[in-house]
């Protein structure tokens, strides 16, 4: 690819500008999975799957008929909002952007948008968009429609702190800002030119613009439907709209959104694309996800649904085929006599330790480092549903594709492939002063809520593990928002939590991952001069900085700088990879036409028909 972008069409797929040709997922509001997004939940006890209301809406042998899925509590409905992949599914079925990952894998492909030319200079984006789309509430789309949406994520109270999607240091559309910092209203440099083109510049270019135009968040809802930005005082009230509208393009719109029980959609009949074989989807509300187990299995109220990892048996596995964009399809079973179908994907997710490096001495980190066994890590944490992590970036937007990624971690990574160093961690510790009666002590945080099952092994596992090289490290757990502000004031030692990718390159993990005065690592802030491993981290960000434009040869400087980064985290060890996640998900075989798709989003349900339940 030379200098010049100059005109992408969709009549075969459009690949996100630039980026490595390798599956992925968008995380934001990401369409992972429940599973992932709560996993056990911290409960591992033995619910029965009694409580709240047991509604069984089985159709039989219908036509159309109401799919009947489960999950835990949803948080909104408005696209901004999204935050984790709880209302991913729902707001899938209900809300599209300009671009998409059909089949949840690359490359990304027109939805909302036709066709989009890129200026000479990488700034400006013109987008021709798809006529004759109808939203929920009969009004056509334009170009408004979307400038609107996205002056909310950039503006609205409502937005639940995400406007960095839209105005920050990655993808950052031209605009001003007030005094404090905040987007001063409809300064935003994007223009409806007429009903069907829309004009976006931005401040700096961005190299995966087009992949991160593909996240739910950046959803397009009619223009002034609700009056929470400067200028449109709103069709109606946000808390009746977020709950009984939720105006968006989807295959479904919304019936009904009762929280803390269910969620229902029924059929869009004037959908602009394949109208929906089933008449609706019905998702019940179960927050413990033992409860949703117990009722999966005893078919009630779900024909699509996960096994939480305390009550998932590997011996039940069989896999009976390998699918492109890191899936697999097979069987499980057989639980309660049936035999189910199952699939899964790679998620681009990193599950690893964060070291307040202030706090937490350079010796204990290497020490940790080379006593873990990302292997053992792994199988006990997911039992065997996950891959040992050596990088903080995922396979899948690894530079130069997963392929490479375990060809350097084989060949560089230094605390031991695929084993556990026991002798080399005891070596470090005793050369830095500690031993048998000087233990070094420090303590773990992890979530009590989310993931909780596989962080409590995990961090027992460490627990036991590095008492034999001199460190006696102590447990603490509390929820997900304890933990977070703990670790923005600074106040921890050791932080077990994840990184999801929300485009496909490394930047978007490892923007968090070298010396800057926000990082939770507080890498290179200590007195005195910078180490000269932290300064090359700097240095190499310098570089991505430099090289933003989709170009062969600044992807080249990125994945050098990229590499520089990883490399410069292994020897500093401010954070310790330790598993990439998959997501699973089963179904019985009454539920026709349905494909785990790949990670980068929720399948879309459309194509699914029931056959007979009994």
């Amino acid at each position: 690819m030379d200098g010049k972008v100059d005109r992408r069409t969709f009549l075969t797929g459009v690949g996100a500008v630039a980026t490595t040709a390798v599956a992925g997922c968008s995380s934001g509001g990401s369409d992972g999975t429940d599973t992932e997004a709560d996993p056990d939940s911290g409960s591992d006890g033995s619910s029965d799957g009694t409580d709240g209301e047991d509604t069984d809406t089985s159709t039989g042998d219908a036509e159309g008929g109401e799919l009947q899925m489960m999950q835990g509590p949803i948080n909104t409905l408005d696209p901004i909002g999204i935050q984790g992949q709880r209302d991913a599914w729902t707001t899938h079925s209900l809300h599209e952007q300009l671009f998409e990952f059909e089949d949840g894998t690359l490359p990304a492909t027109g939805s909302l948008a036709t066709d989009y030319t890129v200026s000479d200079d990488y700034l400006t984006y013109t987008f021709t968009l798809k006529e004759g789309v109808t939203f929920h509430d009969g009004s056509e789309m334009t170009a408004d429609d979307v400038v609107y949406s996205w002056r909310r994520l950039a503006e609205s109270e409502n937005n639940r702190n995400s406007e960095n999607f839209v105005v920050g240091n990655i993808m950052n559309i031209a605009h001003e800002e007030t005094e404090e910092g905040a987007v001063v209203p409809d300064s935003m440099e994007l223009e409806a030119v007429d009903d069907y083109t829309l004009e976006m510049t931005l401040a700096a270019p961005f190299h995966e613009t087009i992949g991160h135009l593909t996240n739910l968040i950046l959803s397009v809802i009619p223009e002034g439907v609700v009056g929470d930005i400067e200028g449109y005082e709103g069709e109606y009230d946000y808390d009746e709209w977020v709950s009984s509208e939720a105006t968006g393009t989807g295959p479904f719109h919304l019936e009904s959104w009762s929280q803390g029980d269910s969620v229902t959609v029924s059929r869009f009949d004037e959908y602009h694309g394949s109208v929906a074989n089933l008449d609706g989807v019905r998702w019940q509300i179960v927050e413990d996800p033992n409860a949703r187990y117990t009722r999966a299995v005893n078919e009630q109220n779900a024909d699509i649904f996960q096994i939480p990892r305390s009550q998932f048996n590997p011996d039940q596995l069989s896999i009976e085929e390998e699918l492109d964009g890191g899936r697999t399809s097979g069987t499980y079973g057989p639980v309660n006599g049936t035999t189910l179908n199952y699939g899964d994907t790679s998620l681009p997710r990193t599950q690893y330790l964060i070291f307040h490096t202030l706090n937490v001495e350079k010796p204990v980190r290497q020490a940790m480092a080379y006593a873990v066994n990302q292997q053992v890590v792994t199988e006990d944490a997911t039992k065997g549903l996950g891959e040992p992590a050596y990088f903080l970036t995922p396979p899948t937007a690894f530079p130069d594709g997963p392929d490479n990624y375990t060809e350097v971690a084989q060949s560089e990574y230094p605390y031991g492939y695929n084993s556990s160093m026991v002798g080399e961690a005891r070596s470090v510790m005793e050369e830095a002063g500690y031993g048998p009666d000087n233990m070094y002590e420090t303590s773990i945080m992890y979530p009590s809520d989310l993931q909780a099952s596989q962080w409590e092994s995990v961090a027992s596992y460490l627990r036991d593990l590095v008492q034999s090289v001199h460190i006696d490290l102590s447990l603490e757990s509390a929820p997900s928002s304890t933990l977070t502000n703990r670790a923005i004031d600074g106040n921890f030692d050791i932080f077990g939590t994840y990184n999801a990718l929300n485009w496909m390159e490394a930047d978007s993990t490892l923007q968090y991952a070298y010396p800057n005065p926000y990082t939770w690592t507080r890498w290179g802030q200590g007195e005195g001069e910078m180490s000269e491993t932290a300064q090359s981290a700097v240095d190499a960000w310098g570089t991505y900085q430099e090289n933003r434009v989709p170009t062969d040869e600044a992807q080249q400087a990125r994945n050098e700088a990229y590499l520089t980064i990883e490399q410069a985290n292994w020897a500093d060890v401010t954070e310790l990879p330790l598993w990439h996640p998959t997501d699973q998900v089963y179904w019985y075989d009454w539920v026709d036409n349905y494909e785990v798709n790949g990670p980068m989003n929720r399948p879309s349900l459309s194509e699914v028909t029931l056959g007979d339940r009994s």
